[in-house]
């Protein structure tokens, strides 16, 4: 299986890029059963004339010049400014990636926290409401005292 994707120019015509071609006829030379080299070509839809011409450029080292040609032209290639830039993005995006992982560590944190004193806060008994001694009737001051251990 080839990965390189086979493009369109402008006119409609099929494109097949540098890395296409070397691979295709990488596989056109280890195909040895009769009928692989036929087969080969059906499936990408190519004419022997394109196949002739591709092995040509190969063995004359066109292709080696086209590579070399190509990766001049490079839109890949960066100015030291480019990759100055570059070099802070990335270390500023790994900042932001480390601050982030640390946000979603307190917020699971909290969330732990909340869940434990919700928890503490449901499962504890109402408080009694405080009544002024004064005010206590004796049943309410014999409980006062037994629940603070006063008696």
């Amino acid at each position: 299986m080839i990965e390189a994707q086979i493009s369109r120019t402008a006119g409609g015509a099929r494109s097949f890029p540098l890395a296409f071609r070397l691979e295709f006829l990488r596989q056109m030379d280890e195909a040895v059963e009769r009928g692989a080299k036929t087969r080969l070509m059906r499936e990408f839809n190519l004419t022997s004339g394109t196949v002739v011409r591709w092995r040509r450029s190969r063995r004359l080292g066109e292709f080696d010049a086209s590579m070399v040609k190509a990766a001049g032209k490079s839109r890949r290639l960066l100015s030291n400014r480019d990759r100055a830039e570059l070099a802070r993005l990335r270390l500023e995006n790994q900042q932001l990636r480390q601050k982030v992982e640390q946000s979603e560590a307190v917020q699971e944190i909290l969330g732990k926290a909340f869940e434990l004193l919700d928890g503490i806060t449901k499962g504890s008994p109402p408080p009694h409401p405080q009544i002024p001694i004064s005010l206590m009737s004796a049943r309410e001051y014999a409980d006062w005292l037994q629940t603070n251990n006063l008696t």
